[in-house]
């Protein structure tokens, strides 16, 4: 290991070869800096050993500052209280608030957040380690976390090692040691004593570097044996610091060589060395425990007839209610995912009450995420805007006149895969189909067409039509007056909708085959933004995708081994990993009336360098 002071030397002849101009404070002319700042000397020494103070100080060749310092900086091993970073001229001054434990190694990565005064260029990667014992630990290990269900790096991940073999350490202690993820995922863990740990990764909320109820989390199956034979080298293709160049060159792993070579050896050297990379890594797939912490967030009442009660996650069940006071006479509405219940209030009594009180009774998870039934009570208030004579005449009027509000997706261009919907604004009370009428266009005549309505959920506010459909043919949805009522007792006027449906030659198929078979996969159909459109099971004779209108689709498969149709998450209790996910590494270009056939191998390229790059940019804008 190299000690600071060659360090600063390799700097210097590094700084040389590039040309480094001086540079300081305030305005300088000339080329615009884009030059990090270098790290001259340090009190104590990189690497010191048998280290008993409490302050480091790194001097830097110009003057500096601090940016998002709270979600760059990380020491390794964690303290209860992190240590107090300043940025004072050309110095970095970090005072340590708890005291450190001995015989220890002690990394401070300070990640992105040292940068020059005048132009804000950040040091990426900058760290600085020292010894409480007679020597440093030097082993490491890394690799790459991902999400696992759509194989997403993700950046800003924790992920940490516990000598402490146990279960109960990733819950009740701080990691041993730890690191970060950049924005490709790739976390390297260093200074470490030789042992066997147990990996971890952890989306942090608490900060407090251990799994908390709530927070998503990834684990290796196996212990990881880490001494001077079995320790990964690192690589980084791109030095993102000279201060790492510098302690690059300290590796044996790294060799500091006139660059000679033209693009297509660098294209070969750079694959060599990714692959080498990739076969030692780790690779750790983040998942959210599917029991997720469930309660009642909020209740609302935006308008007067309405209260809303809003959950953190699905309940498997539907809230219990009785009011305190007077009777309440209500209709209550689930939402398709049962996170949000809704009550109309019908009588005039309850609507007309500013202050609803109601006892509830509704599922929600213990602080060790058991299901309980809790009671509780509600209190809905109804606080009216202050409005103007004139504007509340407005108001009145506009609800004396009020009539129901319906909405369809009837068109033109009507996809034959879809369902012809009618949506209300309001639940309904009555329906009178013999007020309804769906008839076919057969020249200039109207041929009526026999349908059925499709069940609804627990308040009908959405009606599905159920018809003999034909390709290209044209049809009329009509509705007399009053064929549907709402809950208060209001009409429509009479309506009509057009709908004409598209040609089979519109579209394409798909059949994907899977070489080899794979009889438990679950092929999906995605779009450019990494949405499923479609799902189907494997087939022996490929997988069918029927009318897919001319685009660009990707694909996806996942192992269904609890056989249940859907995407399982992990689960920690159980030790039980989340279903894995493939992806095809092309994209896959339809046109009208044409018949493709794909075989896809999900072995033919590793799981986590299938994705195709413009899936994950998508996801990534996405978040943003």
């Amino acid at each position: 290991m190299y000690q600071l002071k060659k360090q600063w030397y390799l700097l210097a002849l590094a700084l040389l070869a590039i040309g480094c101009a001086n540079r300081g404070i305030g305005p300088q002319g000339g080329p615009k800096d884009t030059i990090p700042p270098v790290a001259l000397v340090s009190n104590p020494e990189l690497g010191a050993l048998n280290f008993a103070g409490k302050r480091v100080e790194i001097t830097f060749n110009e003057y500096l500052q601090l940016a998002d310092l709270g979600s760059n900086l990380l020491m390794s091993p964690p303290q209860q209280t992190p240590p107090d970073v300043k940025a004072r001229g050309k110095r970095i001054i970090v005072n340590f608030q708890d005291t450190l434990r001995d015989s220890t190694t002690y990394t401070i990565d300070f990640g992105a957040a040292i940068c020059d005064y005048t132009e804000k260029n950040p040091i990426h990667g900058f760290s600085f380690y020292f010894s409480t014992g007679d020597e440093i630990d030097t082993l490491e290990t890394h690799g790459f976390v991902y999400d696992a269900e759509n194989l997403n790096p993700l950046p800003g991940i924790f992920v940490g090692i516990h000598s402490n073999q146990d279960d109960s350490a990733f819950v009740k202690f701080p990691f041993d040691r730890m690191a970060r993820t950049d924005s490709a995922g790739h976390f390297v863990i260093g200074n470490i004593h030789p042992n066997t740990y147990r990996l971890y990764a952890v989306d942090e909320i608490s900060r407090d570097y251990r799994l908390t109820p709530g927070e998503a989390m990834a684990y290796a199956d196996e212990p990881l044996t880490i001494n001077a034979k079995t320790a990964q080298a690192v690589t980084k293709f791109v030095p993102d610091s000279l201060s790492f160049l510098a302690d690059s060159l300290s590796r044996d792993t790294m060799e500091f060589v006139p660059d000679t070579m033209d693009a297509h050896a660098h294209h070969i050297a750079d694959s060599l060395a990714e692959e080498a990379l990739l076969k030692s890594s780790s690779f750790l797939f983040l998942f959210r425990d599917a029991q997720q912490k469930l309660y009642l967030q909020r209740t609302l009442r935006d308008k007067q007839h309405l209260i809303t009660l809003l959950f953190s996650s699905a309940p498997d069940s539907m809230p219990v209610l009785r009011p305190l006071a007077d009777s309440l006479n209500y209709h209550i509405h689930a939402s398709t995912r049962r996170d949000t219940v809704t009550l109309w209030l019908l009588d005039s009594a309850s609507i007309s009450r500013d202050t609803l009180l109601i006892e509830t009774r509704y599922r929600r998870t213990d602080s060790v995420f058991n299901m309980e039934w809790f009671t509780d009570t509600l209190r809905a208030v109804w606080r009216a805007p202050k409005l103007t004579a004139k504007a509340k005449e407005a108001q009145e009027r506009e609800a004396r006149n009020r009539r129901l509000e319906l909405k369809t997706n009837a068109r033109k261009g009507f996809e034959l895969y879809d369902s012809l919907t009618l949506t209300c604004s309001t639940p309904l009370a009555r329906i009178n189909l013999d007020s309804i009428h769906l008839m076919e266009k057969v020249d200039t005549t109207l041929k009526p067409l026999p349908f059925t309505l499709m069940p609804y959920d627990t308040l009908p506010m959405k009606l599905t039509f159920v018809a003999p459909w034909k390709e290209g043919a044209k049809y009329v949805l009509k509705l007399d007056s009053a064929a549907l009522t709402d809950v208060y007792g209001i009409t429509h006027i009479e309506a009509g909708y057009n709908l004409e449906l598209k040609q089979k030659s519109d579209y394409s198929t798909l059949r994907v085959k899977l070489v080899p078979y794979l009889p438990k996969a679950r092929l999906q159909l995605l779009n450019k933004q990494d949405k499923v459109l479609r799902e189907l099971p494997a087939d022996p004779g490929g997988a069918f995708f029927e009318f897919l209108k001319p685009d660009t689709y990707y694909l996806r498969l996942y192992i269904d081994e609890n056989g249940d149709g859907k995407w399982t998450t992990g689960d920690w209790q159980k030790h039980r990993q989340p279903e894995p996910v493939y992806y095809f590494n092309e994209s896959i270009q339809t046109k009208s009336n044409w018949d493709f056939e794909q075989e896809w191998d999900h072995t033919a390229l590793p799981q986590t360098k299938a994705k195709p790059q413009e899936l994950i940019k998508a996801s990534a804008n996405k978040k943003k």
